[in-house]
């Protein structure tokens, strides 16, 4: 590293970039690219959804790019290219780039699901994984002479990778810690604050970190095996690898064990869908730590006894990843998650057996199996979003029409009522629909329900217009007009409809609603409502013995709340009076008693019927006033 910044000086910057660029030209220009993409969505702040979701989309593309192009050129070092071949190995980088641009998802900015950022940070690692091994590659396949080699070849790169982050880091705070200063210091307001420090954690991460890697990424050169000696005495590295990372290994595979052996004393009890992404995620870091303590293998007994015993401790904990996610792809078919977790423990589940059958169990099978695993499955019909969007949609048409909401002819006719349809084929339908939406964005369903979509999509305008054209003549009213807030109303623009507004809106027209079981929605899932107008009852409720009464938290109630402070809902749910059975609830404020409610069997019963046969409410709300 430092070696690095003593060649910063000005008659050799610019050197270090031409270098640079002579090397690596195309790694260069997707940092660049990067940098200059997540600079436009810093400063544009009027995007459009689509227009959000692609630059998003490209940012993440040439993050990729830029790994997988730095790969491709190390493979060519090591292949000894002549300039015009180097170009036309790195073809497959665009190509791929362009792939994975293509069958990615495509509701990214609208609503970030957790297994999107969970795929994106695991094809990252694959695309890193290929880093490593590019350099031993022969004729297609990884061939290494000398194991010794290929961990001295990886133990380098991620000395680099590791200075890589430090600069990056360092960069960014230095460059916080100034900007905070100047701000605090000068009159400024020509500059936006936020933006600028946004600017600068860009450049750091997305230019300064890559362009550092860039510069001090090791040369190709033979690799002198006496070096292991020296990773072996390195005091540091021993003590992480042997006294820090091993025993977390142990205590993440008993605690995995342990619930294993919970499930098996209670068969009934299914184990929960996270035991997949715990044994994934467990077994990924065993391996690398299974990577690492190899060259400790002679020195420590625990270091071997771990190696022999983790592939299999592996094998066994997939019966139970593949059994919790059978149960749920079973239950409810594929989705992104299920397909991921069915794609990484199948590499486990080889990988694995590899290292229990093999002899020579090359260390090198992990990354270079985890890359072709990433490259697979990242494009192609049979890519991480689109066999499972193609799954959910063919499943959701066939329930449809087993509900009798879509006929012969693709039309949609909406149920008369939520009773129309069995429950449980019901809440599979409304599961189906909130799925592909958030999953895959709404305009996946335009394939179903493109009119009833366009209907709610136009209403929801409409409404909003004239709410605004509503509040501006309020406003514009008034005796003391407040210019400042009518002009905020007029400039205030329409948002698209939301994922969870459109999932609302088109399961109520349709009559389908989420499944839970008629013990369930009879007895327990019932919420009453208490509202007051009294301003100085906004805190503090609680019923005898409970203290969950909570602001009621939804966008009518919000808007609600602006426009008139002084009304205030409180809510309490029905299933505690079911399950403690009282005659009588009490409402307490502080310790002075509010209200009883007479909360009988009898008299809540025929309050909850008449209120769902008024709005098809599942959730049978009763609003009850507060004295």
């Amino acid at each position: 590293m430092l070696n690095f910044f003593k060649k910063l000086s000005f008659e050799n910057l610019k050197k270090i970039i031409l270098e640079i660029i002579k090397r690596m030209p195309l790694s260069a220009l997707m940092s660049l690219s990067a940098f200059g993409v997540m600079v436009t969505l810093i400063t544009e702040e009027n995007l459009s959804m689509d227009v959000e979701n692609n630059l998003v989309k490209l940012l993440i593309t040439f993050i990729i790019l830029f790994f997988l192009s730095i790969a491709l050129y190390v493979f060519s070092e090591s292949k000894k290219h002549d300039h015009k071949k180097k170009w036309q190995v790195q073809i497959f980088t665009l190509l791929y780039g362009a792939l994975f641009f293509y069958f990615f998802e495509e509701n990214l900015t609208t609503n970030l699901e957790q297994e999107t950022a969970v795929y994106l940070a695991m094809t990252v690692v694959g695309i890193v994984c290929f880093l490593f091994v590019s350099r031993f590659i022969k004729k297609y396949f990884v061939k290494i002479k000398e194991p010794a080699s290929f961990y001295i070849s990886s133990f380098e790169l991620v000395l680099r990778f590791g200075m890589a982050w430090i600069v990056g880091m360092a960069t960014m705070l230095l460059g916080f810690a100034a900007l905070a200063a100047l701000f605090a210091l000068f009159d400024l307001d020509f500059l936006k604050e936020d933006k600028m420090f946004g600017y600068w954690a860009s450049f750091s991460a997305l230019f300064m970190a890559p362009m550092y890697l860039l510069a001090e990424f090791p040369k190709t050169r033979k690799i002198k095996v006496d070096k292991l000696e020296i990773i072996v005495k390195d005091k540091f590295y021993s003590f992480l690898v042997n006294y820090v990372a091993l025993p977390a290994i142990y205590i993440y595979f008993t605690i995995l064990y342990a619930y294993t052996i919970k499930v098996l004393l209670h068969f009934r009890e299914w184990p929960q869908g996270e035991v997949a992404w715990l044994v994934i995620l467990f077994s990924f870091f065993g391996y690398i730590v299974y990577f690492a303590s190899s060259v400790f293998e002679k020195k420590y007994k625990h270091a071997e006894f771990f190696r022999k015993i983790f592939p299999a401790s592996v094998v066994l904990q997939t019966f139970m990843l593949f059994y919790a996610i059978g149960l749920r792809i079973n239950q409810y078919d594929l989705t992104i998650n299920r397909y991921l977790v069915v794609i990484f423990g199948l590499w486990l589940l080889v990988l694995s057996v590899y290292y229990i059958v093999s002899k020579k169990k090359d260390l090198s099978i992990i990354f270079s199996s985890l890359f072709v695993v990433v490259i697979v499955f990242s494009i192609g019909p049979w890519s991480v979003y689109l066999l499972p969007e193609h799954r959910q949609l063919k499943t959701l048409e066939s329930n449809l029409v087993k509900a009798g909401i879509m006929k012969v002819d693709k039309s949609i006719v909406s149920l008369d009522d939520y009773d129309d349809v069995d429950d449980e084929l019901s809440g599979e339908i409304y599961g189906g629909i909130e799925y592909l939406c958030n999953a895959h964005g709404c305009e996946i369903l335009d394939k179903f329900f493109a009119s009833e979509i366009e209907e709610l999509k136009r209403k929801d305008k409409e409404d909003w217009e004239k709410n605004k054209q509503a509040e501006l003549e309020e406003a514009e009213n008034r005796k003391n007009v407040d210019e400042e807030w009518v002009k905020r109303i007029k400039e205030r623009e329409y948002n698209e409809m939301s994922s969870w507004a459109i999932i609302r809106g088109l399961t109520e027209k349709i009559k389908v609603r989420a499944y839970s079981s008629p013990t369930l929605r009879n007895d327990f899932a019932r919420e009453i409502y208490f509202y007051t107008e009294d301003k100085d009852l906004l805190d503090g409720f609680r019923v005898r013995d409970y203290d969950y009464i909570t602001v009621l938290k939804t966008d009518n109630d919000l808007r609600y709340e602006k426009e008139d402070p002084e009304k205030k809902e409180f809510k309490i749910g029905y299933s505690t009076i079911i399950d403690v059975a009282r005659e009588k609830l009490e409402l307490y404020y502080g310790d002075g008693l509010i209200e009883t409610f007479d909360i009988s069997e009898s008299v809540i019963a025929p309050l909850l019927a008449k209120k769902e046969k008024q709005e098809d409410d599942m959730y049978g709300q009763i609003r009850v006033p507060l004295s």
